[in-house]
């Protein structure tokens, strides 16, 4: 049957494959738009590194890949936008194209959708003033993370994230110093609190993953216009699986590009990790996932391994007896943290990394915020195969019951 009606969905990244926590969110939102919901599905998308367009998966049935702006134009970007006239968050000016402004409003008009959508700040700019339904799909409250990151530790922090890389090392020295950093993050969040609204404000819907934030969101615009489409794990790939290490093997899954894992993994390796080996001396611990820093990898040893980008997550997940999400920072809902559990592994987090699931403690999972307290929870685990079992497998009933895609495809078709 064909499609009789379209929908533009314009990302900052391809989404696909599902190698990511955002990326696993807009393949399946992708995937319940065309497949389950019968719209015509265009996706417009700036590449990251490593994105191939060749891989498109059959729903998706137009892809038009957006010019990014040079390096040059997008440090005048934020130069001009962000720091003079303090208009635009870093987020958007960094992602800010005249050339991708004018292919997204000529698309827009050969296709002429019934609805179109921004993921996340990056995109949102792209959409706001295109007339027909505008959703910002804003994912989470950036402004929220990035003030959480500086309540804990400004010495860690690096407010421009893979942009750095793009600079000599001189430069990047001069902006990682301390009042520096602080400057931009303090303005970054500044400007983010104010688009968030103002976006909230323009489109006819903004959607979140999490339900608080919806709400929470809602009574900072004074309007019902925002919505909860929840995250969920394919559990038909996530499948259950009996760990098939004998090893003490501890795992952490997530991009090391993005600030609150390196932070989580830094946190475990330098505060909790040496806790655990005092108990359990033949502990290991594996991170899994691409774009370590140089530096984070130097904390590799005899115990710990990074194993950079890796093809099927399930091969290194089903080695580990338990899964570790030590979060001091972040907002929305994490990924990683689901698919573990769907696997059967039994987790250890934060409150922050527990935020907006809501399993049980001590019998779905373990939470504990000290590090005392989080090194013993992972060492009981490690030293009572059958409290592991226990938790691995009631953790495992809870996505099944709770977090699937179902429940986004039901909201999904309701806000459409």
């Amino acid at each position: 049957m064909a499609k009789e009606k379209t929908i533009l969905f314009v990302m900052p990244r391809l989404p696909f494959p599902a190698s990511s926590g955002r990326k696993t969110s807009l393949y399946h939102y992708c995937r319940i738009l065309s497949e389950e919901l019968g719209y015509r599905l265009v996706v417009a998308a700036f590449l990251e590194e490593g994105d191939d367009p060749n891989n498109k998966p059959t729903f998706i049935d137009r892809l038009i890949v957006l010019p990014k702006a040079g390096i040059i134009a997008r440090g005048l970007n934020i130069i001009k936008k962000t720091f003079i006239q303090r208009k635009n968050p870093m987020q958007v000016s960094l992602y800010w194209n005249d050339e991708a402004k004018d292919v997204v409003n000529k698309v827009f008009s050969e296709e002429k959708p019934v609805a179109v959508i921004g993921d996340m700040v990056r995109s949102t700019e792209y959409i706001k003033d295109l007339p027909c339904f505008r959703i910002a799909d804003l994912d989470d409250r950036i402004s929220m993370r990035y003030q959480r990151e500086l309540d804990m530790d400004i010495d860690e922090i690096n407010p421009y994230g893979a942009f750095l890389r793009s600079f000599p090392s001189f430069l990047r020295q001069i902006m990682l110093l301390k009042p520096i950093k602080l400057y931009v993050i303090k303005n970054e969040i500044m400007l983010l609190k104010k688009y968030e609204v103002e976006i909230g404000k323009i489109c006819d819907k903004t959607v979140f993953v999490a339900e608080k934030e919806a709400a929470d969101f809602n009574q900072e615009i004074g309007e019902e216009k925002a919505i909860a489409i929840p995250i969920g794990v394919d559990i038909n790939y996530f499948t259950y699986r009996h760990s098939k290490n004998a090893d003490n093997t501890i795992g952490f899954l997530g991009a090391m590009s993005v600030a609150h894992n390196e932070n989580a993994v830094r946190h475990f390796i330098q505060e909790i990790f040496p806790l655990v080996l005092k108990k359990v001396p033949d502990a290991h611990f594996i991170v899994i996932g691409g774009g370590a820093s140089d530096e984070l990898k130097s904390l590799e040893s005899d115990n710990i391994h990074f194993t950079g980008h890796v093809e099927d997550v399930r091969d290194y997940l089903e080695c580990c007896k338990v899964f570790v999400c030590p979060m001091t920072f972040g907002s929305g809902i994490k990924t990683k943290i689901l698919e573990a559990m769907a696997i059967g592994i039994p987790v250890v987090t934060t409150s922050i990394g527990a935020e907006n699931i809501g399993a049980k403690d001590n019998e779905e999972w373990m939470v504990a915020d000290v590090e005392d307290d989080f090194a013993n929870s992972v060492c009981m685990l490690l030293n009572n195969d059958n409290k592991r079992i226990q938790i691995g497998e009631k953790g495992k009933d809870f996505v099944i019951c709770n977090w699937t895609w179902t429940r986004a495809k039901n909201k999904w078709e309701y806000l459409i």
